[in-house]
């Protein structure tokens, strides 16, 4: 059980530490109302800020007074001037072009830190700008804290700005268009107030944040994304369901375990902007589930008999009306962006019909263990294995129209036997980066007889050897054949390198000899030198000496005769 101290900070900062800060904003005033706060203190500290203004709040006011209201804003907290995209409003998409330009914004100011709306937002606007820039983080290394407007993050730092209240409430009050129908000043202030539940009595106002690095943003958005129900029916917000954005079913094979909590959340997190979730119940009996998935609509396909892996799975495909279609099991989980990234691959690859990314392995509790599938596709290695787990791969309603479907027949790897299904009628592209995490135990039993002699293996060996076409056998006969060639190459490295190993350590050897021996020479000419340096001392003391200067006559006449002698 969690200590109150590891859901939430009991002390607080006063900054946070960065060199230079770039601020994302959704909208005009989104930058003030999040982090305005921590925009006065890096002011404070001399730290540059530049803020981003995504999009041109059209919705909700005309786009030019908005822009006046922030650069007026900007000018009571002392930042400088805005950068207005002028995007549309509550059209902002996670997708290449917007993640090269915030990566590009990154760079070209020198941050080192990323200020974004956070994924648990409501407003689609900011739910994008959250993946978006998370995307960036990925590409750049830079550090990335979530904020937070219209909707409470689970927060690793509290920013006390009890002192800084009173300026950021007259930036906020900058926005006059947009305080009319809501009073966000008052309602922001209680937020603020309320951040400082856990802090010390001194502390009346404070701003949270989740503050992640790059090493940080998988492993730790994965454990934060499912620590609360996010897919209670009404958490969010309905989607508008743009036509040019395709629909996603994204098909759940549920046998009702307590991890369905889990997976339902990380599909209402979702940045994607139409998606459909069907839940098809695998055993009879399932509990009742809400008619939404946060902010999208959810079915559970209920069953009266067990249903095998491969049959609940053909359910879903018959049921499903998505344009794209992922697969999702009940125990496992999927980062804000997963969908987004693979829809925006198949949207700009059109021979492509199905598209897979990374995905994380975890323990039982969520916990990630530290590996990753996220291999290139390799058509010969499938033949041979499975490549990833079903749910890293979104593909197209037209391999079902095709007909692709699993076979009823197989109890264990049925994904394997689709995706081999998959690659004979499209290509299938890879999109590197982890955006969705898979729980290692042994509940479902997929494990037991894994690797190439397990039966369920052997089982798929002997249904697709007879498709195999001779390209493919002699693609396969050459990796044999290159096996014992290629275990010989890295035996003659391996050896190589012990050897370059031993001679490093020899010459290493003689380095530390020949400088001893350097060192013990340098330390005799540094003796020899301090004696003849010593010489040459005593002699001008003795030249410059009364007692030299009055016997001198007699050395004179003592050379004179001697050399007469």
């Amino acid at each position: 059980m969690p200590l109150e101290s590891d859901l939430v900070p009991y002390q607080a900062v006063n900054q946070i530490p960065a060199k230079r800060v770039l601020v994302l904003a959704s909208h005009p005033d989104d930058e003030v109302f999040g982090c305005g706060g921590a925009i006065l203190a890096h002011v404070g500290a001399g730290v540059p800020v530049h803020v981003v203004v995504m999009t041109d709040g059209s919705r909700n006011g005309q786009p030019a007074e908005r822009m006046q209201e922030c650069r007026r804003a900007a000018q009571a907290m002392g930042y400088g001037e805005p950068e207005f995209w002028s995007l549309a409003d509550r059209a902002l998409r996670c997708d290449a072009a917007t993640v090269q330009r915030v990566v590009d914004a990154v760079r070209a100011s020198g941050a080192d830190l990323l200020y974004a709306p956070s994924p648990w937002e409501v407003h689609p606007d900011h739910r994008q700008a959250a993946a978006i820039a998370a995307e960036a983080v990925r590409s750049t290394g830079v550090r990335l804290a979530y904020y937070e407007v219209g909707a409470p993050l689970p927060p690793n730092v509290l920013l006390d700005i009890t002192s800084l209240a009173l300026t950021k409430q007259r930036a906020m009050q900058c926005f006059a268009s947009q305080l009319g129908g809501q009073d966000y000043v008052r309602q922001i202030q209680a937020l603020n107030e309320y951040r400082s539940y856990s802090l010390p009595r001194a502390v009346t106002s404070a701003e949270a944040f989740l503050l992640l690095s790059a090493a940080q943003l998988d492993s730790h958005l994965i454990s934060e994304l499912t620590r609360r129900p996010a897919s209670l029916e009404g958490a969010a917000a309905t989607a508008s369901l743009q036509a040019d954005v395709p629909l996603v079913s994204v098909l759940v094979r549920s046998l009702d375990r307590a991890h369905l909590q889990d997976a339902l959340d990380s599909i209402a997190l979702q940045t994607h902007a139409r998606v459909e979730v069907l839940v098809i119940a695998a055993r009879p009996g399932h509990t009742a589930l809400p008619q939404r998935c946060g902010r999208f609509p959810l079915r559970l396909l209920q069953t009266d008999h067990a249903l095998p892996r491969s049959r609940a799975a053909n359910k879903g495909l018959a049921e499903a009306a998505g344009d794209y279609l992922l697969f999702l099991d009940d125990d496992d989980w999927l980062m804000p962006s997963h969908i987004a990234r693979l829809a925006e691959v198949l949207r700009r690859q059109p021979n492509s019909l199905a598209a897979y990314t990374g995905v994380a392995l975890v323990r039982e509790d969520g916990t990630p263990v530290g590996q990753v599938f996220d291999l290139p596709f390799d058509s010969v290695r499938q033949l041979a294995g499975n490549l990833t787990p079903i749910h890293a791969v979104l593909f197209s309603r037209k391999l079902v129209e095709s007909g692709c479907r699993f076979d009823e027949s197989l109890d264990r790897l049925e994904d394997w036997d689709f995706w081999l299904q998959v690659a004979r009628r499209s290509d299938i592209t890879h999109l590197p980066g982890v955006s969705a995490a898979y729980r290692v135990h042994e509940s479902s039993g997929v494990h037991q007889d894994a690797g190439p002699e397990g039966a369920a293996t052997q089982r798929i060996y002997e249904k697709w050897l007879a498709t195999w076409t001779a390209g493919e056998g002699a693609a396969l006969m050459e990796r044999v054949w290159a096996c014992a060639d290629l275990e010989w190459e890295l035996a003659r490295n391996r050896a190589g390198l012990e050897d370059a190993g031993r001679n490093v350590t020899r010459l290493t050897e003689s380095v530390t000899r020949l400088t001893e021996a350097l060192a013990h020479q340098t330390h005799i000419a540094e003796a020899q030198t301090a004696l003849a340096t010593d010489r040459e001392r005593r002699i001008a003391d003795l030249i410059a000496s009364t007692s030299w200067r009055v016997t001198t006559p007699f050395r004179w006449l003592a050379s004179r005769f001697g050399r007469n002698d």
